[in-house]
């Protein structure tokens, strides 16, 4: 079968395929959409594992015993002795692993509905319906304006069957 320009724009502007046509563009944009959230999310988690290792980081170089001059800095800027502020600090480790964690619940609800997005078809299977009726269509319209046009018309037989 040859391609037909005519056939192919009529099908592309009749209106079920134009609007179709909408919905499986739609349908593209939410699943790109939804895969930059996925890497957003992710991204989310990069982030706090960096606190997390700051946070570590930072309790193993000050986890020997605390020098009398540390402590009087650390009394001095955070109004707490080297206990308090490990006991703080462990705190906030404790609460960036837990937001890790939720962070990572959310990365997995992103990508569970990407890929969801992904697996249906119908907007696809409407379009390409959409195009198969309105080439049927066109192809009906073609077939009435091929037939041979009768070019007597009723005067005339009448006419003829008088003589």
């Amino acid at each position: 079968m040859t391609f037909d320009k005519e056939r192919h724009e009529y099908v592309e502007q009749s209106a079920e395929v134009v609007e179709a046509l909408a919905v499986h563009r739609k349908r593209h944009q939410d699943i790109q959409e939804a895969d930059r959230n996925v890497i957003l999310e992710a991204r989310k988690v990069a982030a706090l594992l960096a606190a997390f290792d700051a946070i570590w980081m930072k309790q193993a170089e000050l986890s020997e015993d605390v020098s009398e001059s540390d402590n009087a800095t650390l009394k001095r800027f955070t109004n707490e002795d080297a206990e308090e502020w490990f006991w703080r600090m462990n705190m906030a480790q404790e609460c960036v692993q837990e937001a890790i964690a939720e962070q990572c619940a959310r990365v997995g609800s992103a990508q569970f509905k990407y890929k969801q997005l992904q697996r249906d078809h119908k907007a696809c299977i409407d379009l390409q319906l959409a195009r198969d009726v309105a080439g049927k269509r066109y192809d009906e319209i073609k077939k009435q304006s091929d037939k041979p046009k009768c070019t007597t018309s009723l005067k005339t037989f009448a006419s003829a069957n008088e003589s």
